[in-house]
């Protein structure tokens, strides 16, 4: 628990200077940082969705819900629930992918 709000406070404060991305390699940094697989997984899949959950609830409670249906329509997915879902599979699917991938790294690096 106390790794995913080290990385939200870190997702939070570097987001708004940098590219969406910077996301997946902070989670890879905190999946480096994992005891085993398992929590590996579970720190980047939590992390992933609280960052772009929150982010997403700030942006349509803020004046963005008329833009994140515009886009729903675009997509074709017919309302801005949809829109929401698909960016959330997303985001866990990039965030456990950037842990493993981190955990892996300092297996790698560090021969254990």
């Amino acid at each position: 628990m106390k790794r995913i709000l080290i990385i939200l406070l870190i997702c939070f404060f570097c987001l708004p200077f940098t590219p969406w991305w910077m996301v997946c390699i902070i989670i890879g940094m905190g999946g480096w940082f994992a005891n085993t697989y398992k929590e590996a997984i579970k720190i980047g899949i939590a992390s992933a969705l609280l960052t772009w959950g929150i982010k997403i609830g700030i942006g349509f409670f803020s004046g963005g819900s008329i833009l994140i249906q515009r886009v729903a329509d675009m997509m074709g997915l017919g309302s801005s629930v949809g829109l929401i879902i698909a960016t959330l599979v997303l985001a866990v699917f990039l965030g456990g992918l950037s842990a493993i991938s981190g955990y892996q790294l300092r297996k790698v690096f560090l021969h254990t």
